[in-house]
């Protein structure tokens, strides 16, 4: 029988090692992330500077027809003034211009959900009490009928 080891000391080469035994597999049964392999994913990087300062800002990448809107923050003491929204309209605006015909995003219950229902985004899953007292959404929105 074989016999499961824990790891005790850190091992920065394991999990390397497993992400690399993941990707094989994926490449095998999966066209699409084989041909994404080595190649350069286009990136929407957007802020928003006051006094030399960035005050709001989004991240995201563009893949298989999909913009997965990563980051979108805007500090506190400038909410509520819109950037947020012209943020992600800018966002949508320059992924849907690199091919992304919808969106996926994640957020918790008490970041910005109420926030992108308002932008038409529907949540696709949900873990509830994820951390304890909050739920975690994944959400998404279709760009275009293309």
């Amino acid at each position: 029988m074989m016999e499961i080891q824990e790891i005790v000391q850190d091992d920065a080469a394991f999990p390397q090692y497993l992400t690399e035994r993941l990707r094989a597999f994926n490449d095998k049964h999966s066209p699409h992330h084989r041909n994404i392999r080595g190649v350069d994913v286009p990136v929407v990087q957007l802020k928003v500077e006051r006094d030399g300062e960035i005050i709001a800002g989004l991240y995201g990448s563009v893949y298989w027809g999909w913009f997965d809107l990563d980051r979108l923050w805007v500090a506190e003491a400038y909410g509520k003034q819109g950037l947020g929204s012209r943020l992600l309209a800018a966002g949508e605006a320059k992924a849907q211009a690199l091919g992304a015909t919808q969106v996926k995003l994640t957020t918790f219950s008490f970041q910005a959900k109420a926030f992108y229902e308002l932008y038409g985004y529907e949540v696709a899953g949900v873990l509830r009490d994820y951390p304890p007292g909050a739920d975690y959404y994944m959400m998404t929105k279709r760009l275009s009928d293309v």
